[in-house]
């Protein structure tokens, strides 16, 4: 899969923090995830399900470029 360095991605966190949606504490190391766009951080709990939405998104994109695998 392409990546650009705009593409959400999941990261440990280096420095104690916040999500931005439900604002549960993330101590550093915890895993979370980074939109660089927003500058949004997530728990794993609120960005995992988006996270994942887009990576099928983007694998859906590359299958109608023809440089994916369909299956």
């Amino acid at each position: 899969m392409m990546r650009y360095k705009d593409d959400p991605r999941q990261i440990a966190v280096r420095y104690p923090s916040y999500c931005e949606e439900c604002q549960v504490r993330l101590p550093r190391g915890a895993v979370a995830y980074y939109w660089p766009r927003t500058r949004t951080l997530l728990c794993s709990d609120c960005g995992e399900p988006e996270f994942r939405s887009f990576l099928s998104s983007a694998a859906d994109e590359e299958v109608y470029a023809g440089k994916g695998n369909p299956l």
